[in-house]
């Protein structure tokens, strides 16, 4: 994982101005790889579809159809959906650790079915739709521990590539346990390596983090590695053990991070030295058009600011000594380099 922020209402000014300062910098579109993100798109239409359908997004083994017929956009088919998931080794898998019950049930030899799907639920972020993770209502069987999970295949990545991740959570208490959000680079079978050491030995992860328990809805977010062409985004609330304890989920995102894809394509385009630097920074383009150069201090404050470069120099000899930003605006974007000045 390279970053983790927890955004909440209270920002000092120095990360009022860290935030407006990297706002400023290239921003472009990327394309949302994950389905029904925002937990709503099921049941506000004039399909037959319900508000229920949408937690089948976040479900491991989705249902062939939703509501009314409606084929599922989700759930696995070789020949009409390549890209859906269903993974029913994972969840026969859950139900047998889950359940502890004698009596027999035709679909589970070990006793009564246990259900993995989240829930639909309209706490979500700001009054629409989300997902949440709790444990049964009527305690058949008892658990101690959430058996409900988000389960999503996201695929068209590219290996090597960053993408971010974000997602909205709170919690229904404050004393619900930690939960887990996983990046897995495979469709596991049962959670042996999870429970070991979060997947770590196994290598099946490319990202987690440890969301602590907030009744305020709070924004994550993340930048990670692809190691595979696609990812599960995994999510387990096991202190959802009741309903006073639930978890809620909305608008979860992966996109690729183009800011990093356009600052590879600009660095073999731009050379820029020496650095450390004392009086005047080099700048050479090549097949790229620079449009002006910007030069920040590490609490985001502009220092230079210029269009025209003499004999191909930027003129820093009005700094003091430290540790600066130079952005180079250009035609197809911008690059930022830390400087040294000495």
């Amino acid at each position: 994982m390279k970053t983790k922020l927890l955004f909440t209402k209270q920002k000092s000014c120095t990360l009022y101005a860290l935030l407006v300062f990297c706002l400023c910098f290239n921003y472009s579109w990327s394309q949302e790889l994950v389905k029904n993100g925002t937990c709503d798109e099921h049941g506000t239409g004039s399909d037959t579809s319900n508000t229920s359908d949408n937690a089948d997004a976040w479900d491991m083994t989705p249902n062939t159809t939703l509501n009314g017929g409606i084929t599922s956009p989700y759930r696995y088919d070789a020949a009409n959906n390549p890209d859906g998931w269903r993974n029913q080794a994972l969840e026969d898998w859950l139900e047998d650790q889950y359940d502890f019950t004698d009596d027999f049930d035709a679909s589970d030899a070990f006793g009564q079915d246990v259900d993995e799907q989240p829930g639909s639920t309209s706490s979500g972020n700001g009054g629409t739709r989300g997902v949440k993770l709790y444990d049964d209502e009527d305690g058949d069987p008892v658990v101690t521990e959430s058996t409900r999970r988000l389960y999503q295949k996201v695929v068209g990545l590219t290996i090597g590539n960053d993408y971010n991740f974000s997602f909205d959570s709170k919690a229904d208490s404050g004393a619900t346990v930690d939960s887990e959000v996983y990046i897995l680079n495979t469709e596991i079978v049962d959670e042996v390596a999870l429970n070991t050491d979060g997947g770590v030995a196994a290598g099946i992860r490319d990202d987690f983090m440890t969301v602590s328990p907030s009744t305020t809805w709070a924004t994550f977010t993340s930048t990670f590695t692809a190691s595979n062409t696609f990812v599960v985004i995994y999510v387990r609330s096991l202190g959802a053990a009741d309903e006073s304890t639930e978890t809620f989920w909305d608008n979860i995102s992966l996109q690729e991070d183009i800011t990093a894809s356009t600052k590879d394509a600009l660095t073999s385009k731009i050379n820029i030295y020496p650095n450390p630097a004392n009086d005047y920074i080099q700048i050479e383009s090549k097949d790229v058009q620079i449009s002006s150069f910007e030069m920040y201090s590490l609490v985001g404050q502009k220092v230079i600011f210029s269009n025209n470069l003499v004999n191909s120099r930027l003129d820093i000899s009005s700094l003091n000594s430290g540790i600066y930003l130079l952005k180079v605006n250009t035609d197809n974007g911008s690059l930022t380099k830390k400087i040294i000045v000495e």
